[in-house]
C-alpha cells in the first residue's frame, strides 16, 4: 500500500481524472460518494468559498496496492482502506469521493483482473464548518499509516520502487 499526495485548485478536473470521464482507453468506478459528479463538483466549489484562505482546496490521494493483494482487493475492502487511512491522516467531516480505477488494457491480460489495484480519493480541504484539512506532516503521516496498515492487514511489501 502506497499512498500519493497531491493538491490543486480545480475540483472538475480532478474529479473528471478520477472519474475517467474524458480518457476512452480508461475505466473508473464510483465506489463511494453521496451525490452524482455533476452535484459533486458543484459541492466542492461551493463548499470552498467558506475559507477564502486555502489556495490549493483540492486534495487528491491515490492508495496502490501491490499487484500481490489484488485478489483480495475487492471493492468493499478497498473503500474500508480508503475511509481508515483518510480517518487517520485527519480527512473528516469533509467532502469526498472515492474511485477505483480498472485499466482496460491490464484486463484484458490478466482475465478481468485489475493487476494494479488502486483507488482515488477526492476531497475538499474545506471542510463543513469551514475549516482547513491539516497538511501538516503529510508525508511523513502518509509513510507511517500505510506502513501501519500494511502490518495491520498483511498487505505485501515491494521490494523495489516499481512494486
Amino acid at each position: 500500500m502506497i499512498g500519493g499526495i497531491t493538491k490543486g485548485s480545480c475540483f472538475s478536473g480532478c474529479v473528471e481524472y478520477a472519474l475517467a470521464l474524458k480518457e476512452k482507453n480508461k475505466e473508473a468506478r464510483l465506489l463511494y460518494s453521496e451525490d452524482t459528479p455533476k452535484d459533486i463538483i458543484d459541492g466542492f466549489e461551493c463548499q470552498r468559498h467558506l475559507n477564502n484562505r486555502v489556495q490549493h482546496w483540492c486534495g487528491h490521494i491515490s492508495l496502490s496496492y501491490s499487484p500481490k493483494d489484488a485478489e483480495r482487493m475487492d471493492d468493499d475492502f478497498m473503500v474500508k482502506l480508503a475511509l481508515e487511512y483518510m480517518d487517520k491522516m485527519g480527512i473528516q467531516n469533509t467532502q469526498f469521493i472515492i474511485v477505483r480505477h480498472l485499466d482496460s488494457s491490464t484486463k484484458s491480460l490478466c482475465s478481468a483482473k485489475n493487476v494494479h489495484p488502486h483507488c482515488h480519493i477526492v476531497y475538499n480541504r474545506v471542510d463543513n464548518d469551514g475549516k482547513c484539512v491539516s497538511d501538516s506532516f503529510e508525508y511523513y503521516r502518509n509513510n507511517e499509516i500505510c506502513d501501519e496498515m500494511k502490518k495491520k492487514y498483511g498487505l505485501t511489501y515491494g521490494e523495489n520502487k516499481d512494486q
